[in-house]
């Protein structure tokens, strides 16, 4: 049955329209009200890429390694900004700097904002994120054709908290792009021809997602299982006998083996380009890399979280962490999605999954199951460590309507000969992406408030969820600012220094975990955070005193209160 589809390969209006659609999905939620919030490692990413910019300035290449995540990448898209918004700032930085509110003070002294700076960097970051997954399109067109690829990648573009985390300084949303354009580039690679550009392209987004955070190194053993199933295809139908007197049987070996190595050989290249600190102690950057993720998967989280309606002590967590969490990060479209194509999986006779679709379901499938057991294994648990397999999902989901789709097509084709049939697959998967819009839209720009409204949505998520990276922070400085003499107020609050610091014109100290009720009582105003109800930080006395007074301001996301305002002023 045609499908609209069907002429999309020869018609070039309807591929223009198509990409025109994508790049509109994928750019307006990301490079739109990118001032709004600030979350809380951000001023953190922003003085270390502040430090390399000054490290690469001065040639001190040691200096730029500055953590063990890595985030180089991070790092030069916001000089990238620096370059934009202050050009001239290594010709006044003399120092790299230890802390971000000391950096921050020096922005203001050389009129420029922090936010200016983030904004910048933010938005270096989210192009990077677009550019990588419009490169990520064609390898998806090749591998699921047309149809399947565009309800993909629209999926993946409005995919509300990928949207989230791919609006931020910080690693995970670049992670994410990366680590689907490294494995799809790699995938039409196998299935397409072996052509050297995708090998290139593949091993390219490889090194760049290896330079951004360490998890992605989970696509060395994930690539070499790749290539041994592949082995294993050309070796299908000999015998153990006919094996050991196969005369190619090094040959395909090595062709495997040979085409692995160049993708690796590829990744590594990239990372050590990009990387000076590579250029001068090779071995002790990596070490210390690896080091660092090792000592982050052991030592777990170093104050307690909240999870599953319950308080985790610091440095533990719970195995079921990843699977509930993402049940409530993925969308009703996503959810549903996967779910038809695992009917459509054991019921091939009704829906038609193509032999190319089928194997892209299972190297997906594989890929989603072995990263959630592989980030399982760490102690320190965090439901954005997850958003790897989210665009994963929304291909496996993509493939589920799809068939479905397809199948319903057909069945009102035969029945009503004058309906136009072929329409009928564009149109409903038009829906199904309207769907996902609507579901972004509901929280646009606090895309981070996003919950699955199947399992009760921002209602219900507080109950199993933490809440809250610093998003409402900002409502609670704008409020404080309409007040007379805000720029000789003091005031604590909590993921102080950032989400709350980058729109607060007066003083800002940040509440510690270990904070003294007497203590936070010397100060103008208080702001409290939603998760500190639910982790009882700093501690239940804290919580107590203020539990009893009733807040000057409120601000509400959606339906949840994330952060109160007290007056301490007139206490008695």
């Amino acid at each position: 049955m045609r499908n609209g589809f069907a002429d999309a390969g020869r018609k070039r209006w309807i591929q223009a329209v198509a990409l025109l659609l994508l790049i509109m999905a994928l750019a307006l939620p990301r490079l739109a009200t990118l001032d709004r919030y600030v979350t809380v490692d951000e001023s953190l990413w922003l003085t270390r890429s502040a430090n390399f910019y000054q490290a690469l300035w001065t040639r001190d290449w040691s200096n730029t390694y500055l953590t063990g995540h890595p985030g180089v990448t991070i790092t030069w898209a916001s000089i990238a900004g620096f370059l934009w918004k202050f050009p001239g700032y290594v010709k006044l930085a003399d120092k790299q700097f230890e802390g971000s509110s000391g950096f921050r003070l020096f922005l203001i002294s050389n009129g420029h904002t922090a936010l200016e700076l983030l904004v910048a960097g933010r938005t270096f970051t989210a192009l990077a994120v677009i550019l990588a997954l419009l490169l990520a399109f064609p390898p998806m067109v090749r591998l699921a054709g047309w149809g399947p690829a565009l309800l993909a990648a629209l999926l993946i573009a409005l995919d509300p908290y990928f949207v989230a985390l791919s609006k931020l300084l910080h690693l995970d949303g670049l992670l994410t792009a990366l680590m689907l354009l490294s494995l799809l580039a790699f995938l039409r690679y196998l299935d397409m021809g072996r052509q050297k550009r995708d090998l290139l392209l593949s091993g390219v987004a490889a090194g760049l997602s290896w330079l951004t955070k360490s998890p992605a190194f989970f696509l060395i053993p994930f690539v070499s299982l790749l290539m041994l199933i592949e082995l294993c295809k050309t070796w299908k139908g000999v015998g153990m006998a006919e094996l050991r007197t196969h005369a190619t049987w090094f040959r395909d070996i090595w062709a495997v083996a040979k085409a692995w190595l160049v993708w690796l050989a590829i990744g590594g290249i990239v990372f050590i380009l990009l990387w000076p600190a590579m250029w001068v102690d090779p071995q002790g950057t990596i070490i210390s890399v690896f080091n660092k993720a090792t000592g982050y998967a052991i030592e777990g989280h170093k104050t307690a979280t909240f999870f599953a309606g319950k308080v985790i002590a610091a440095g533990h967590s719970v195995w079921y962490f990843y699977p509930v969490s993402l049940l409530w990060r993925v969308s009703p479209p996503l959810l549903i999605g996967v779910l038809i194509l695992a009917i459509a999986w054991i019921f091939p006779n009704t829906f038609h999954l193509s032999a190319k679709h089928r194997r892209l379901v299972w190297v997906m499938g594989l890929f989603t199951l072995l990263f959630i057991v592989f980030i399982t294994l760490s102690d320190k648990v965090a439901d954005r460590y997850q958003i790897p397999v989210q665009p994963a999902l929304c291909i496996l989901a993509a493939l589920g309507w799809y068939a479905l789709l397809e199948r319903l097509g057909a069945w009102v084709g035969a029945r009503f000969p004058r309906v136009p049939a072929h329409l009928f697959v564009p149109l409903l998967g038009a829906a199904v992406v309207i769907w996902q819009l609507l579901g972004a839209l509901q929280t646009a720009p606090y895309y981070m408030n996003y919950y699955n409204p199947l399992l009760g949505g921002d209602r219900a998520a507080p109950g199993v969820m933490m809440i809250g990276r610093g998003e409402g922070l900002d409502q609670a400085a704008r409020y404080l600012n309409s007040l007379p003499n805000a720029r000789n107020m003091k005031v604590f609050a909590w993921y102080g220094e950032g989400p709350f610091s980058y729109f607060f014109e007066g003083e800002t100290v940040g509440i510690v975990d270990d904070s003294a009720l007497d203590d936070l009582l010397k100060a103008d105003y208080m702001v409290l955070y939603i998760h500190q109800w639910q982790r009882q930080l700093p501690s239940k006395e804290v919580l107590d005193y203020f539990a009893r007074l009733k807040p000057v301001y409120v601000a509400r996301i959606g339906n949840l209160d994330y952060a109160q305002v007290y007056d301490l002023r007139n206490l008695e």
